[in-house]
């Protein structure tokens, strides 16, 4: 299977529909995840008033549709000499670990403003006008954040990710506070006319022992392709254009965003849900351990042990 979504054949995406529906009947024939009524949408809280069985198909709908953006993102911007679709498979594998996989949450479409955004991002020239790509891009963070209120934090990171393919000009500046700044004062405005309040926390109940046992042992898969991923990123990036390297410098920034994020929340909540954004710019970074002809047999023995653990853990719940 993996052999198929790292070739160049885009009939390979029809496949993914069938593996989400796959992981979402396990899950509820076995309930490893529990879904919950009270979601959390950040300053959309009780904007969203759907029956839980329109917010997992939402769901689905969107992981596939982030999926296969974040890999028209991958070809589009020339991070590899030919178009490949292991992107989409490594975003739907490691998102099957997360609660935001089985039903529509603040987290989840914040992923998709996230990806937009970075499409916005790598967009940018060095010396043409970037006005109108930076502004939407700040725009799309400011909707992620509207929905993930936490990632407002790292506003400073944000700027400088577009500062490292663009020159400092105050007026650019100007322009990034005002497109993310925009979506956050609606979301505020509906969050005060609606008398809702804003909630830290993303799951209301604790996560079982067994997910983070699981989240520990998919870490290691993790950490072990990401040092396969940087032989490969390496050799790319000395063959490639200076702008590759700015993009996987922005790519890098996200991961360690991420890992704060998810830190906090693995620390004060006892919770891995906001390790979920690191899906976003390791599912780009991963792919690179496959291309590499030394270690690409041993990237895809991992990447199939994941792949089999993602579906194991249905039935560990019962033992």
């Amino acid at each position: 299977m993996i052999r198929l979504f790292l070739g160049n054949r885009i009939i390979v995406l029809f496949l993914l529909p069938f593996i989400i529906l796959s992981f979402y009947l396990l899950n509820n024939q076995y309930v490893y995840h529990e879904i919950e009524n009270e979601i959390n949408y950040g300053f959309w809280n009780g904007f969203f008033n759907f029956p839980i069985i329109f917010t997992q198909i939402s769901a689905s709908i969107l992981v596939l549709l982030n999926a296969i953006y974040l890999n028209y993102l991958y070809n589009n911007y020339d991070f590899q000499d030919r178009n490949t679709y292991i992107i989409s498979l490594i975003y739907v594998i490691l998102m099957s670990f997360y609660y935001s996989f089985y039903r529509l949450d603040g987290i989840l479409i914040s992923h998709t403003f996230i990806i937009l955004s970075l499409v916005q991002y790598f967009k940018l020239k060095q010396n043409a006008d970037g006005k109108e790509a930076i502004f939407n891009g700040a725009f799309f963070l400011g909707c992620a954040a509207s929905f993930h209120p936490p990632l407002i934090i790292f506003t400073p990171v944000y700027v400088f990710m577009y500062l490292v393919i663009r020159p400092f000009i105050v007026r650019e500046l100007i322009i990034f506070i005002a497109g993310f700044i925009a979506p956050l004062l609606f979301g505020l405005f509906y969050l005060k006319w609606n008398g809702g309040q804003l909630s830290t926390k993303l799951i209301q109940s604790k996560e079982n022992l067994q997910i983070h046992k699981d989240f520990i042992i998919i870490l290691i898969f993790i950490l072990i392709l990401l040092i396969l991923s940087t032989l490969g990123i390496r050799k790319r990036i000395l063959k490639s254009s200076n702008r590759l390297k700015k993009q996987i410098q922005i790519i890098w920034l996200l991961i360690a965003v991420a890992i704060c994020m998810g830190s906090i929340d693995f620390f004060y909540y006892q919770q891995i849900e906001r390790f979920s954004l690191l899906i976003i710019p390791l599912a780009i970074l991963l792919s690179y351990s496959f291309f590499n002809k030394r270690f690409g047999t041993i990237s895809s023995i991992l990447f199939y042990l994941t792949i089999a653990y993602a579906v194991i853990k249905f039935f560990l719940v019962r033992i």
